[in-house]
């Protein structure tokens, strides 16, 4: 399902995605400490702050919200529902405080929000695209998924960098691309997958469809048991069978999937069971972590092993 970048939460999806005091200087050099966007938000005292990949808190904050890090920078809230600002790994406020909501930044640009409306800024916090849209996902192949309000109605499609629509078609439903396809609907269709040029790669035959990674897309289909989820490779071939009640693309090797006990676990590309199901919500990984929930708020890392270095709280 298309939905608005609500970013200050804290997600490592990816588009996701996906999608974190005593703050000591980091930089590019692995001498020096992790590389800028390999930190991820956790719930501490008072709000949110920031561990590594070890599982080490970084920046205490406390942040009233909080998105992951992504190419060197995060969207932060000091005080819940306050206006965003973008900081590096140090804590350092690099774009000031201005915005509604904010995404993670992707291609050089982030979506964010103001007067309920989205936009487009770059690195310096300049506008790049302007505040019209009533959506906005972010750049992956040098589109980002929007809705366009220009009718008066919702429509759903892709812009450029440059914030034009290279392809005349709309949808009422687009998902963000991957690897150089994505899914859509258009009206009274099922999911297909277009390419760059908005032409058909997989005709419409699906439910609902996900992010191509590594090959393979989630995909939502109907099967003898009832609607359930798979994998899809590019040519359409179903090669996950469709067997579970959720799935998310994958990442690093593994893809999170649900089972009809509600819980969430995490598969090879072959469909082989990884990491047993035991949560209530896991996102993909990242840098060798995922974020997995207990409950709807509670929520931890874990490593490949399935354990967790930041525990749920």
């Amino acid at each position: 399902m298309f939905k608005p970048a609500l970013l200050l939460i804290p997600l490592v999806f990816c588009s996701c995605a996906p999608r974190q005091d005593s703050a000591a200087a980091r930089t590019d050099d692995p001498s020096t400490g992790p590389k800028p966007e390999v930190l991820f938000p956790v719930k501490t005292t008072g709000g949110y702050g920031y561990i590594d990949t070890s599982g080490k808190l970084v920046l205490k904050g406390p942040y009233g919200g909080a998105s992951r890090f992504s190419e060197g920078l995060a969207a932060v809230q000091m005080t819940k529902a306050g206006p965003v600002r973008y900081i590096d790994t140090t804590g350092k406020m690099v774009i000031a405080p201005q915005f509604g909501l904010g995404d993670p930044f992707s291609e050089g640009m982030a979506a964010v929000m103001q007067d309920r409306m989205w936009g487009y800024i770059d690195k310096t916090g300049k506008l790049v695209i302007p505040f019209k849209f009533g959506a906005g996902q972010p750049f992956i192949n040098e589109r980002a998924a929007v809705v366009s309000l220009a009718k008066g109605i919702p429509e759903y499609g892709y812009i450029n960098t440059k914030g034009e629509f290279p392809n005349e078609l709309r949808y009422d439903m687009a998902m963000p691309y991957g690897e150089g396809l994505a899914a859509v609907r258009s009206f009274a269709e099922k999911f297909k997958f277009i390419d760059l040029a908005g032409k058909v790669a997989i005709p419409p035959q699906f439910l609902s469809g996900g992010q191509f990674a590594e090959g393979l897309a989630p995909v939502q289909a109907q099967a003898p048991e009832g609607v359930r989820w798979g994998y899809i490779d590019k040519q359409g071939k179903m090669v996950i069978p469709a067997k579970y009640t959720n799935a998310l693309p994958f990442a690093e090797g593994l893809g999170p999937i649900q089972l009809l006990s509600g819980k969430w676990g995490f598969i090879d590309t072959k469909g082989t069971t990884v990491i047993a199901p035991q949560w209530d919500q896991a996102g993909s990984f990242s840098h060798g972590l995922a974020q997995v929930w207990v409950g709807t708020d509670k929520f931890g890392y874990i490593n490949k092993d399935g354990k967790f270095v930041w525990e749920v709280q």
